[in-house]
């Protein structure tokens, strides 16, 4: 190894270690700073747990139940390449990849450990199905949460109406030109199995998950006795939403609850209303505390079924 390259591998070395550096500690400085200012009060986070039981039990059941459609929303997009996965393991997998997410910066920590865990199911030697399959699913995912923000943006129902029928039609001419560039044998092996089917499912699936996540944060927001109207909520957590998946935070820890307070804010024409970031960090911790709670759940189911079949 010549000098040059020497000097080139060190310089990496330093740029890798500076920016895992800044994402560590640049959400503890995001948390600081929302703490500080009031834009998070723990003592309504207590309040939330404490209070209103009847509420206490919907958000719970609420996070269990998205909890459940993100990993299914990954299983339909699996099953698209005829990955075949036992369905307890694929729920296990995604549970723990979902909570590993909120300890690594962006949302790469649930890719990688959900194709790690299950490379067995795919015979391909550089896993291909499943990368295809994690891909057409973050597709999918950032389509449902652009339409639910358009949505919601757009006022008057026949509008809203009339940008659904676009979306489809722009889906069914997406399936016109897929067929033409399956001809192309590099994006043949991409598009094969995709077909109208898949593509509506996996559209209106996506779009439901994200009308769930943002009646959990409705939800959380009645419990914290903010009210807000829906529409305000759902684009407000629609943008934080996106916004997690930027990789300079745990699952944009700090950043996505700082987005949806000014969102809200700026929607609600409110300034300086203390304590709006409390209600996304509380659906945070409501998501992780299910995903948790599914893990264990089919961890005991999985070694239940073993001890049966022995």
């Amino acid at each position: 190894m010549n000098l040059n390259n020497i000097i080139k591998y060190q310089k990496n070395n330093i740029a890798k270690l500076i920016y895992r550096t800044v994402k560590i500690i640049l959400p503890i400085i995001l948390i600081f700073f929302l703490f500080k200012n009031s834009y998070i009060s723990l003592q309504q986070i207590k309040l939330l747990f404490t209070e209103d039981k009847l509420n206490l039990l919907n958000n719970i059941i609420l996070s269990i139940t998205l909890s459940l459609m993100l990993y299914f929303r990954w299983m339909i997009c699996v099953n698209i390449y005829k990955i075949k996965i036992n369905f307890l393991n694929l729920i296990k997998v995604s549970s723990a990849a979902y909570s590993l997410a909120s300890f690594i910066p962006g949302q790469i920590g649930i890719d990688l450990l959900r194709i790690g865990k299950l490379r067995k199911s795919d015979s391909t030697k550089f896993k291909t199905k499943l990368l295809k399959a994690t891909l057409i699913e973050k597709i999918f995912a950032l389509a449902g949460q652009i339409y639910i923000l358009i949505f919601f943006l757009l006022k008057g129902l026949i509008i809203k109406i009339i940008f659904l029928l676009f979306c489809i039609l722009t889906i069914n001419i997406f399936l016109i030109l897929a067929k033409k560039l399956t001809k192309n044998n590099y994006l043949k092996k991409y598009l094969k199995n995709i077909n109208h089917n898949n593509i509506l499912i996996n559209f209106f699936y996506s779009i439901l998950c994200n009308y769930v996540s943002c009646l959990l944060i409705f939800s959380v927001a009645y419990g914290l006795k903010l009210s807000y109207p829906f529409e305000t909520v759902a684009i407000s957590s629609t943008v934080s939403n996106i916004s997690s998946v930027i990789p300079i935070s745990p699952n944009g820890l700090g950043l996505a609850e700082f987005i949806f307070s000014e969102v809200t804010q700026n929607i609600s024409n409110l300034n300086n209303a203390e304590s709006v970031a409390t209600i996304y960090f509380s659906y945070r911790i409501f998501l992780l505390l299910s995903h948790f709670f599914i893990f264990y759940l089919s961890q005991s189911l999985i070694l239940k079924e073993k001890k049966i079949n022995v």
